[in-house]
């Protein structure tokens, strides 16, 4: 009997990608859903030894208890851990995880220009919802712009607007001094980055927890711009929200699971929030992730190991 490979949703994973696994001698059943509820995943993955999550499903610990086949989960995407929030019971159980690191990297950096140049030329208010004839606006040759996390995304944007000829400042955990040197960029503490900055743009993960408090979100500019491609959770939303209602603040976000209706009723030209997180979406992208995703699949449940594998 050959062991068997479940496929979520159908954004990610061809018909070509599909045979790379047949050929490499599994099973495949595909459930066209984007986003399973826990009881239809548990009932999907009784015999399944892989799984590659192309939906937004969530998989928790109940899910990860009741999988005793299991023996790898793929992520097509950044951000693992905020779609397997039972990851460490994964790891105690011998699960490995694997991701795709970097094949978002300029999907989402290439969105986020758009969403920043979008609301700092104020291109809602001179079309479409708005009615202004004429607005002079900032640009970015004299704009400061924070960039709150490097790694793939954040220093892909560091890249685009120090060619743009923007002014770019950035925090880490992790220090990175190549990013200084090659792209002229100047590392900042948070509270330094706050209060200087004019335009601050996230790109950090859930994993990071609300590190974007009330006491930094008030330290801004007045007329401060936020753009989040990271995690929801890392803002302080009720401190945002605030900011932005008293209008000191704007902001544009592309994040997964934001519901608070009081945002709804603030100027699209101050808040706008995508339907869903999409910014990642492009041919490009989904070609890289796909051949990525199917490579390390097929080679950890065959070896027991691969390069991208993230938690053993």
């Amino acid at each position: 009997m050959k062991p068997k490979i479940l496929i979520t949703d159908t954004l990610f994973i061809t018909k070509a990608d599909e045979q790379k696994m047949l050929d490499a001698g599994f099973e495949i059943e595909r459930i066209e859903d984007p986003g399973m509820d826990n009881v239809l995943l548990r009932e999907a993955l009784k015999d399944k030894t892989g799984y590659i999550i192309g939906g937004t499903e969530s998989v928790t610990d109940e899910v990860i208890e009741s999988a005793d086949n299991l023996k790898v989960i793929t992520f097509t995407g950044a951000d693992w851990a905020h779609f397997i929030p039972g990851h460490e019971l994964a790891t105690k159980k011998g699960i490995r995880i694997t991701n795709t690191p970097g094949t978002t990297m300029f999907a989402v950096a290439e969105f986020t220009l758009t969403l920043l140049l979008m609301m700092l030329r104020r291109a809602l208010e001179l079309g479409g919802p708005g009615d202004a004839g004429f607005i002079t606006t900032k640009s970015l040759a004299n704009s400061h712009i924070g960039i709150i996390g490097v790694g793939y995304i954040g220093t892909e944007m560091v890249r685009m607007l120090t060619a743009l000829g923007a002014k770019v400042s950035y925090w880490d955990r992790n220090r990175n001094t190549s990013i200084e040197t090659q792209y002229n960029a100047t590392y900042l503490t948070l509270d330094e980055l706050f209060s200087q900055c004019d335009i601050i743009s996230n790109h950090v993960s859930s994993q990071a927890g609300e590190i974007i408090t009330g006491e930094l979100i008030n330290k801004t500019k007045e007329d401060v711009l936020f753009v989040n491609t990271g995690a929801g959770n890392t803002f302080n939303m009720d401190a945002l929200y605030d900011r932005i209602a008293s209008k000191k603040a704007r902001a544009a976000f592309d994040v997964h699971g934001i519901k608070d209706v009081r945002f709804d009723e603030l100027p699209l030209s101050d808040w706008y929030a995508t339907n869903d997180n999409g910014g990642f979406n492009t041919r490009q992208m989904l070609d890289k992730t796909n051949e990525m995703a199917v490579s390390s699949i097929i080679n950890a449940l065959k070896t027991g190991t691969d390069e991208h594998v993230v938690n053993l």
